[in-house]
């Protein structure tokens, strides 16, 4: 009695050991599987990026020049090929763009990490996966480099993208790629046609306040075109972003006290 318990003990054992033996091989199977998976698609995402030498400013200029024309056809406000070098931007218009569009963009490399976690526990709370936070940089390769795509791997390039840019050319010359390039209305592409469209001045002629509320039309430019600029007024989502940007200058020391009180009086005046 005592040996059958024993040779069944044992037949179990047995039969434990080739399941655990099965168990370790089908795993590192598929452990093998997704590594090589991840390997190809990694390399087939890193060699779909622009390599370095087609990232000098010179190179990625002439693609946003190419850009600029394209995103002319048929635009009526459009120069098409038209560019503005950085220093032709006044310093009040600068720092009101960056800062309601990214103000830590003078300090981060590419992307900004505070605000994409708080991004990712935002899409946590409510269950949706929105690709959000993107900085001025990442705004810049996705305009120059990929199509309008938010899935995973277009997200995935778009880092790649932006920390090779990062890593190739000077934060000014990225500010001047994006001026040139971002949209502020329909058909309104480039911040000297969006200057010359709403304030019929260049842009070394635009203060804080002029800025503040450029600056709130690129976050979406066809809806706020017709609700803030066709009406000729702000709603009040908006005025309070205008105002928090003249807070944010006012408190960096980028205009003066008496600039902040009177631009907090500032109402839009079609200059056509």
């Amino acid at each position: 009695m005592i040996a059958i318990k024993a040779t069944k003990f044992w037949q179990r054992l047995r039969t434990l050991k080739r399941l655990i033996h099965r168990f370790v091989f089908l795993f590192g199977l598929i452990t093998l599987v997704g590594l090589t998976a991840l390997g190809i698609t990694t390399y087939q995402l890193i060699d779909s990026i622009p390599s370095k030498d087609s990232l000098s400013f010179n190179k990625v200029r002439g693609l946003a020049q190419a850009l600029s024309i394209a995103n002319a056809i048929n635009s009526k406000q459009s120069k098409p090929g038209s560019w503005t070098e950085l220093k032709d931007v006044s310093t009040e218009l600068l720092y009101a763009l960056v800062i309601s569009e990214d103000e830590t963009f003078f300090n981060h490399r590419g992307i900004d990490y505070n605000a994409l976690v708080a991004a990712l526990v935002h899409n946590v709370k409510t269950r949706k996966w929105r690709f959000e936070a993107s900085t001025i940089t990442q705004q810049t390769a996705k305009s120059l480099f990929l199509s309008n795509n938010t899935n995973f791997t277009h997200k995935v390039q778009e880092g790649l993208i932006t920390y090779r840019l990062e890593h190739t050319i000077s934060k000014n010359e990225i500010l001047e790629l994006y001026f040139n390039i971002i949209e502020f209305g329909p058909e309104i592409y480039g911040i000297a046609n969006a200057c010359a469209y709403f304030f019929n001045k260049p842009p070394s002629e635009i203060n804080a306040v002029e800025g503040a509320y450029l600056a709130q039309l690129m976050h979406s430019p066809g809806n706020n075109h017709h609700a803030t600029y066709k009406n000729s007024t702000g709603s009040p989502a908006v005025m309070k972003k205008l105002h928090r940007t003249l807070r944010e200058m006012r408190f960096k020391g980028l205009i003066k006290e008496d600039q902040y009180k009177r631009y907090l009086n500032w109402e839009y005046k079609d200059h056509k």
